[in-house]
């Protein structure tokens, strides 16, 4: 879906006056998750003043006109980038393609299922989310806020003035406006904020899953099966998160040209060290030119074609062997460049 065509319905949106805005529809609920209960998602739509309208219209229309930027050509355009796990471009707008995901597209569903009623048991003060649909020219597009609701509580109160005078004001006060996270097209989820988006469909629970199923094909590897290979302390120290993005998006073409290489790979690192000079200086350079291969020699051992890994040692160089992160002549031309070395 291309978000800059003139058909599409964020385009026209950006583009429309306050007075086209008029001929927008617009419908608004609050939603909250509830992973644990028959429905994933629970809604309730809210009325909004004539004044509130206006403005949340306007407001979202200018949110799209600041998310633009301008081209080679001088025109202003929307940046979008596909969605990738590791990666977040700040100023780009990522887009995920919902169909290739069945999980995802089921939430999705659900989500939609809900907002597609309104729940008069829905409690107020548990939003976690507030969403937006406008319909415009036969289109529609559903923007999402991660807003709750404001809450007194026993240090602050919130109060409103009625004849000039403060009183507590005890019903549900709700934050229209701000940023958005994220919006929903058909099939396509066009994401600003991503940790929002992950919130939201809980899509962290599925690169957890993804960095899982990885990890077992790694270690079930013929390259992981001496006793010193440690595979369920390797997996145990590569399920800190901070690895499990780039654990999650490593595809299955990849490990099995890994498996297919792996002997390979241990020669050319074998001669590598075997090619060292002896002399202190030039091996520091020596070493700055193989920087990030050079660890590998720590973890392989490139004489038995195994993967030593000890408890306790941070797993990223054998992280990026596996997630196809190195280039030049290490690896083979069937891996594609991510992070380079000098050769």
């Amino acid at each position: 879906m291309d978000l800059n065509s003139n058909r599409n319905i964020v385009n026209k949106l950006s583009n429309l006056s306050d007075e086209q805005l008029e001929n927008v529809e617009i419908k608004m609920s609050l939603v909250r998750k509830q992973k644990n209960a028959d429905h994933y998602y629970q809604a309730k739509e809210i009325n909004l003043k004539p004044d509130v309208v206006e403005w949340l219209k306007k407001h979202i229309a200018r949110s799209l006109r600041e998310l633009k930027e301008t081209d080679e050509n001088i025109t202003s355009v929307f940046s979008v980038s596909d969605y990738n796990l590791e990666v977040e471009k700040s100023g780009t707008i990522a887009r995920y393609d919902i169909s290739v995901n069945d999980s995802l597209a089921d939430k999705k569903q659900q989500l939609f299922n809900a907002l597609s009623g309104t729940d008069a048991e829905f409690p107020d003060k548990q939003t976690n989310f507030q969403f937006v649909r406008l319909d415009y020219d036969g289109d529609s597009a559903y923007f999402c806020f991660y807003k709750g609701t404001r809450k007194n509580t026993k240090r602050r109160k919130f109060a409103t003035r009625n004849a000039n005078e403060f009183k507590f004001f005890e019903d549900t006060l709700i934050d229209i406006g701000g940023n958005i996270d994220f919006f929903i097209i058909g099939n396509f989820i066009f994401i600003i904020n991503v940790n929002s988006f992950e919130y939201a469909f809980d899509y962290r629970d599925h690169i957890n899953q993804l960095r899982d199923e990885n990890l077992e094909r790694i270690t079930s590897m013929p390259f992981f099966n001496d006793e010193n290979s440690n595979g369920e302390a390797f997996k145990d120290s590569c399920k800190a998160f901070v690895y499990s993005r780039s654990l999650a998006q490593i595809k299955p073409e990849t490990l099995n040209v890994l498996q297919e290489n792996f002997e390979e790979r241990c020669n050319e690192l074998a001669a590598i060290e075997q090619n060292k000079p002896a002399n202190p200086a030039e091996l520091e350079e020596y070493k700055e030119k193989f920087s990030t291969v050079w660890p590998l020699l720590e973890f392989i051992d490139t004489e038995n074609y195994k993967v030593i890994y000890k408890e306790g040692e941070k797993p990223t160089p054998l992280i990026h062997f596996f997630a196809d992160k190195i280039v030049k002549s290490f690896l083979s031309s069937d891996f594609r460049v991510a992070i380079a070395y000098d050769s």
